[in-house]
């Protein structure tokens, strides 16, 4: 006998008469389930408590026939293949297992933001022939985080002159609202540009606040934006400072690029070195001397590195939210694999490279979205 049987048995409830339709009326949160074309079968009394769509409404239309149309918190419609987590439930066969906010439209018209979970629904012989969505209403708790986002998207906001011998292009996607990545970007005199990356551990809240300290220091400390060495030694006596006995720590690489004869001087704490891809199409490994990771030690050496771009060539930096994707064989894509997503997009000065990278590591993911932040800066040298 089940567990689930023995304990119905103990509070006198007969299994046999609790059908699927009534426990899923009795749930606070809203549900609703579809067949693999995300037709609508089934919509329960709390979807219509939140969204003020009624049964008869919805049922035997498409999800996107003008309903929900769900968009992410970065704006992604998710009415197609990609990003659509209970799309990526069925074609994946896998249940979420944290929960995904993503803002539904309301009958009225307003977008309501709640937290999704999402599963494929198989039939006795395992195959998947629909899915089911449970959604919770978030609009108590959103405000506050809408306004934390706000400060970080300022705090690593990108906004360079233009400049016609180097290119340089950013995306950041946090995982929740807010992110434990850190990205900065900034002119320091005519011909060099300064740049950070850098990757908190774990995401959200407690690793966005982190990312703020980073901001501060920035600050504090812009008149060592030059040398890598220097800037990391005391972001990483800072950080260690800050964070002792907490155990958090960032990875990290601090880039100078001198737009007028192509040479990046850099160097990295604990973290990916950046890819170089030649105009050829061929990536060059970029040398891989680095310290620890920021705030481990009070005290440590971080040794600069040195490559240097040709005209056409390009240099991208990431976080492990790019490398760390499971692809449906269970493998990690890794550096190798990025490197050849890299070299599949159009990194000309006016393409649109990093959309392109960010697609295919959705299309690659084996899961219901990708796992980490996300943040990709790339230089194109024209």
């Amino acid at each position: 006998m089940s567990n689930m049987k023995k304990t119905l048995r103990r509070l006198n409830l007969d299994f046999e008469t609790l059908k699927t339709e009534s426990l899923l009326e009795a749930l606070p949160d809203g549900a609703y389930i579809t067949d693999q074309t995300r037709q609508i079968l089934y919509w329960n009394a709390a979807a219509e408590r939140i969204t003020r769509w009624q049964s008869a409404d919805v049922v035997g239309r498409s999800c996107s026939d003008n309903i929900l149309v769900h968009v992410d918190k970065d704006q992604h419609p998710l009415c197609g293949q990609e990003y659509c987590p209970l799309h990526r439930a069925m074609v994946t066969g896998c249940t979420s297992t944290t929960p995904v906010l993503v803002f539904a439209k309301s009958k009225a018209g307003h977008r309501i933001p709640v937290e999704v979970t999402v599963a494929p629904l198989r039939n006795s012989e395992g195959e998947v022939v629909g899915g089911i969505e449970l959604f919770r209403d978030m609009s108590a708790t959103i405000d506050d985080l809408n306004r934390a986002r706000v400060i970080q998207s300022l705090s690593v906001a990108t906004r360079l002159p233009p400049d016609d011998r180097l290119h340089i292009r950013t995306r950041y996607i946090p995982h929740d609202l807010v992110g434990g990545d850190f990205l900065r970007v900034e002119q320091v005199d005519r011909d060099h540009y300064a740049i950070l990356v850098a990757d908190v551990m774990g995401h959200g809240m407690a690793a966005a606040l982190y990312t703020m300290q980073l901001r501060s220091l920035w600050e504090e400390n812009r008149h060592l934006l030059s040398s890598p060495t220097d800037f990391l030694t005391v972001l990483n006596r800072h950080l260690h400072e800050l964070s002792k006995g907490d155990d958090y720590f960032a990875t990290a690489v601090h880039l100078v690029a001198n737009a007028a004869d192509g040479t990046v001087k850099y160097a990295m704490a604990g973290h990916d070195h950046p890819l170089l891809l030649r105009a050829g199409g061929k990536e060059f490994d970029t040398q891989k001397l680095h310290g620890p990771c920021l705030g481990l030690l009070p005290e440590a050496d971080f040794p600069s590195n040195q490559a240097s771009m040709g005209r056409g060539d390009s240099l991208l930096l990431f976080t492990d939210g790019a490398v760390e994707v499971d692809g449906e064989d269970g493998k990690e894509l890794g550096r190798a694999g990025l490197a050849r997503m890299l070299a599949a997009c159009d990194c000309k000065p006016d393409g649109n490279a990093l959309a392109q990278i960010e697609e295919m590591l959705v299309r690659f993911n084996r899961n219901i979205r990708l796992e980490d932040d996300l943040t990709l800066v790339l230089l194109t040298r024209r």
